[in-house]
Parts: C-alpha cells; structure tokens; sequence
C-alpha cells in the first residue's frame, strides 16, 4: 500500500477540482448512509481525540473514485 493513495478532504477536494465542502460532506452519515461501511472496509477512516468533538478525516482514492469517478489533477 502506497502512502499516496490516501489523503485529506482538503488534498481530495483539490485532486478532484472539487469544493472542500462537497468531500467534507460525503463524510456526514446523515448524507452518506453507507459511511460506516466504507469505514469497515478500509475505505476511510477517522480520529477523534478523547473527549474530543472535531474528527480529522483521512480518506483513500478508492472512496474518491466511488463518490465522484476519476480524479482531475
């Protein structure tokens, strides 16, 4: 596995020549009710600090081509 094939929403949104709220928002469940399935498979993942509220997104290319096809940049 190569470390380039997963990214941020912000690096996402830019390979993709998408606005940062349109990946943010494929990661909300209440728009995506297949999130916690792509969490399982290894798709995308989050980390949530104890106590925390904010969760930093990491997200794979595999997901990306999913939600929006092939990437742009």
């Amino acid at each position: 596995m190569r470390i380039d094939k997963y990214m941020t929403p912000s690096e996402a949104a830019f390979r993709w020549g998408l606005k940062q709220e349109t990946v943010k928002s494929k990661l909300k469940p209440s728009i995506n009710k297949h999130i916690d399935d792509m969490i399982n498979d290894g798709l995308i993942k989050y980390f949530k600090k104890p106590n925390g509220q904010r969760k930093e997104w990491i997200i794979s290319e595999d997901a990306m081509e999913i939600w929006f096809g092939d990437k742009k940049v």
